[in-house]
């Protein structure tokens, strides 16, 4: 019994010691995002720098040995993407802007699909698309479950919910793949739509609330 008492006990310090994480990174990163937004004046390198040099940057790193320090950093940058226009901006300056795969958009196309080709991407099981890198990450409905799985072996698990006016929502359940995980919280929902079918593949919209962020992307029935 007290085995089993103590393990109960770790599991729960565990996932609070995660939470707590969780909730440090997303303070941090909202405070770096306000130093890019209130120094729109300086260009872009100046400003990246500012946030290199902020204190409350220095501060939390000192709590991790050098061993988690390139874990952690990487699950900043990922989710500094999601949660800052302002930097993911930036980072679009320094990239490509779009590929063949890809498109950045400046506003929320209207879905153009007719009925037949719609209630066939929507009844599909199996799905693929293509990353920003080009790799092809395969996709399987199961029980309204979107489940990815990446080149290196990994895999994201989310709910499929699909809305009216040819909209879809995914929501995040889980993730062992390093970026995804990093970039998503449980229970965070993320937003599509269907825009049209274009010779053996699907536009789908990718957009934020906000309507701040929003890219189109390829999608293959398999």
């Amino acid at each position: 019994m007290k085995y089993y008492l103590t393990y109960i006990l770790f599991l729960i310090c565990s996932i609070s010691f995660s939470q707590n994480i969780d909730e440090k990174r997303d303070i941090l990163i909202h405070n770096l995002c306000n130093i890019l937004s209130k120094n729109k004046n300086l260009n872009d390198l100046e400003r990246i720098n500012l946030v290199n040099q902020d204190v409350s940057l220095i501060k939390y790193f000192k709590v991790f040995s050098k061993d988690e320090i390139q874990a952690e950093e990487e699950a900043i940058f990922y989710r500094f993407q999601k949660n800052c226009k302002e930097y993911t901006d930036i980072i679009k300056k320094f990239s490509e802007k779009n590929n063949e795969n890809w498109i950045t958009l400046e506003n929320l196309p209207k879905s153009t699909i007719n009925d037949k080709d719609y209630n066939l991407v929507k009844s599909a099981s199996e799905l693929y698309y293509f990353d920003y890198e080009g790799n092809k990450t395969i996709v399987k409905i199961e029980d309204n479950n979107w489940i990815e799985y990446f080149i290196d072996e990994s895999f994201s698990k989310l709910k499929l919910y699909w809305i009216k006016n040819n909209d879809f929502n995914l929501e995040f359940l889980e993730s062992n793949n390093s970026m995804k995980k990093s970039f998503s919280r449980k229970r965070e929902i993320y937003q599509y739509r269907v825009l049209s079918k274009e010779n053996n593949y699907y536009w789908i919209a990718s957009y934020t609330k906000d309507l701040n962020n929003i890219v189109k992307f390829k999608l293959y029935i398999q």
